[in-house]
Parts: structure tokens; sequence; C-alpha cells
């Protein structure tokens, strides 16, 4: 009788409970998916190149003034390696018409001043992200008087970024979102937007929402005049 009791509280001792067999879960999760990250796979569930059929919706204006031109110049970054970017011309003029359907809400038109094919190494891409400066500087038809647009096949697991005080934005061949409305979003934030709660919103972050608020379109009217 004693030993079937201490057999009992030893099984109770030793049975696991649901908070550890839930954390054990958790971790279990973490590194497969540190495994996943690390070895590159994420690229192919999470991300993947917007297909040509994507179509982006009309939408109206919400202010009664006239259009203004948001000049873009356009950067393939190209390469053997493993980082340079697939796109053709005609996918970048796509891209771009899709993200100036979004800026109509503004009266924006986002106008293509010239696409260029700039031969750049993985290890010289990683500069944009890590001295924006340094890459800037070898980039001889960089253009201050319109927005820079560099695209690559990845960003280091982000969409798109923008580069204050750069006038550029970069935005990945391989996105978790409509790849022209994450340029539209960084469009956004070199017109001077802040990021927003509302999931529905293009400036919210890493979502596919495209809408702007009134006090929005005032605000990058505002930025756009200096174009």
């Amino acid at each position: 009788m004693i030993e079937e009791k201490f057999n009992e509280e030893e099984e109770e001792i030793q049975k696991p409970s649901v908070f550890a067999r839930i954390a054990r879960g958790a971790v279990v999760l973490l590194i497969l998916w540190g495994f996943i990250y690390l070895s590159g796979f994420s690229q192919y569930f999470l991300y993947q190149r917007t297909p040509p059929e994507a179509r982006q919706e009309s939408v109206a204006s919400v202010i009664d003034e006239r259009e203004i031109l948001v000049p873009l110049s356009i950067f393939i970054l190209r390469n053997d390696e493993g980082n340079g970017s697939k796109r053709t011309k005609e996918n970048v003029e796509d891209l771009v018409q899709k993200a100036s359907q979004i800026w109509k809400q503004a009266n924006i038109e986002l106008e293509i001043r010239g696409i260029q094919e700039i031969e750049k190494s993985d290890e010289e891409i990683a500069l944009l992200l890590d001295a924006t400066g340094v890459f800037l500087a070898g980039i001889e038809e960089y253009d201050r008087s319109s927005i820079n647009v560099f695209l690559t096949e990845k960003l280091r697991g982000i969409n798109g970024l923008a580069f204050g005080g750069f006038l550029s934005v970069a935005v990945a061949d391989y996105t978790t979102v409509y790849d022209f409305r994450a340029l539209a979003h960084e469009v956004g934030h070199t017109l001077g937007l802040n990021h927003v709660q509302n999931v529905q919103q293009l400036m919210y972050k890493g979502a596919n929402g495209f809408k702007l608020s009134f006090e929005e379109v005032l605000r990058a009217r505002e930025g756009a005049l200096r174009f």
C-alpha cells in the first residue's frame, strides 16, 4: 500500500504541467523557425514574387487639387550571386504604374524618369542597408531631384525601406505583401508620412492596406511639392 502510494506521488511529481508542455512546444517551434529562417526556406514560405495578374483596385481622389508629378529614378541592382534583382524593365513599369494608382487618392502621379540596370555584388548591395551614404556615393546616376528606387532580390526580411535624408527607397523582389503596395508605402515615407495603426491604411507596417486619410493626403502633397 505504502509502495503504491509512493509510486503514485512520484508519477504526479514527474508529470509535466500544462504550462510546461506549452513552454516546451513554444521552444521547439522557435528552434524550428530559426532553422527555417537561417536555411533560407522562409523565402519560399512567407516571401513571394507578386504575380503579374495582381491588381490594385481603383481609388478616387479625395482632394480637388491639381495633379503633382513625383519622378522616380529606378535602379535594378544586378549580379549572378544571391541577391541581384530578377526584375525586367516591363515588370518595373508595371510596379510603378500600380503604385501610382494608389497615389491617385492624393492626385499624385508617380512618373518614371529612367530605368537603369547596375551591376553590384552582394557585398556592395549590403552597403545599401549597412552604410547607405557610402553605397549612394558609388551611384554616379543618383538623382537628387527625384526619388531613387533601388530594386534587389531580398532586403533581409524587409519588404521595402525608405532612407531618410537620401531621397531613396529600396523594394525587394520577394515580399510578404504586393510589391507595388510596398513601393507606394516607402514613397509615402519619403513624402513625409509615418506608420499608422489602421491595418487598412497604406502606411500600416507590413500589411496590404492602401487607403490614405485626408490628413495624409495633405501632408504627402506638401512633401511632393519639393519635386
